[in-house]
């Protein structure tokens, strides 16, 4: 137990602790690191946030992976009979595209990837030489309604007019290739442009990546040998595109067809109608369509008209 000197020790020192400053200068302070804390805490929850996503977004596990269809569309053009079908051969052409990009993702794996796609062409020079061939109005943009329905038939899908700039779709596809080819979400890139070599450069660029590109051709549009080098995968999608010959007079050879090239020639061809088969004749036959301009009396071919003269019903 206290004696009375330890007591009153004990008391003066309890004044004096009372009437002492040290005390609130020291919960001051303590005030103030506990609010210093508290932001260095929010701000290394953010950085770690951050981090998070970029591990991530390095891996590719975050966002929406997506697949990219990337086609030059002044060569690579739709089939006629879609072209000339309108916005339902738009609608159809998209959906054929669909069709052979699922089952090429089906063997790679990637069937769980949103499709992309990217067709650049100069839409009146295009609409121009499908004109020439009978298979789109004269109007100056005929090919507008195929190219709505192709955009409307999915979010991702754009058929964009470049303009009638020379080699705009070039710069277009070569800007979008190298944007997506080094993209984590983007899982794969199917580039329809194997007839020019002039693509060959920027996709020698990505050979340390090679397994993320399929090349694509199509039955009848030449495919130019020299990307066989490139050593990626090369796929034949039949019956959705086709060439446009050049309107060349016979025996003429312009110096575009000596280099083997068709790039930047999407005005001078047509589009040759394909040959079908006459069961009772044994003989090829082309195929007609009934004339969108007779019934309104404005058919400027007369007889010479190679599509069907049908009367009103």
């Amino acid at each position: 137990m206290l004696n009375d000197d330890d007591l009153e020790q004990a008391a003066i020192q309890l004044a004096q602790f009372r009437m002492s400053t040290t005390l609130p200068n020291i919960l001051d302070r303590y005030a103030v690191l506990l609010e210093n804390y508290k932001r260095l805490k929010s701000d290394y929850e953010e950085e770690r946030e951050g981090r998070e996503r970029y591990k991530q977004l390095s891996k590719g596990q975050g966002g929406n992976p997506f697949v990219l269809i990337l086609v030059d569309g002044d060569a690579y053009v739709f089939h006629e009979s879609l072209v000339s079908d309108g916005a339902e051969g738009g609608r159809t052409a998209a959906q054929l595209l669909t069709e052979s990009i699922m089952d090429s993702l089906k063997a790679k794996d990637l069937e769980h990837c949103q499709i992309m796609v990217r067709v650049y062409a100069d839409i009146s020079g295009l609409s121009k030489t499908l004109y020439k061939a009978r298979l789109v109005g004269p109007e100056k943009r005929s090919l507008a309604p195929f190219v709505a329905g192709f955009n409307r038939s999915h979010g991702l899908f754009d058929f964009v007019d470049v303009g009638e700039w020379e080699e705009t779709a070039d710069l277009k596809l070569r800007a979008a290739l190298n944007l997506y080819a080094t993209n984590p979400q983007c899982k794969h890139i199917f580039f329809a442009g194997c007839h020019d070599s002039g693509y060959i450069a920027d996709l020698t660029t990505y050979s340390g990546i090679r397994d993320r590109f399929t090349l694509v051709t199509s039955s009848d549009i030449k495919f130019q040998d020299d990307y066989k080098g490139l050593d990626m995968g090369i796929e034949k999608i039949p019956g959705l595109f086709q060439p446009v010959p050049a309107q060349e007079s016979p025996g003429h050879q312009s110096p575009r067809s000596r280099s083997g090239s068709t790039k930047g020639a999407s005005r001078d061809w047509r589009v040759t109608a394909t040959p079908i088969w006459d069961a009772h004749s044994g003989s090829p036959t082309k195929k007609q369509q009934k004339c969108k301009f007779y019934r309104s009396g404005t058919c400027k071919y007369g007889n010479d008209c190679k599509n069907l003269h049908v009367e009103r019903e």
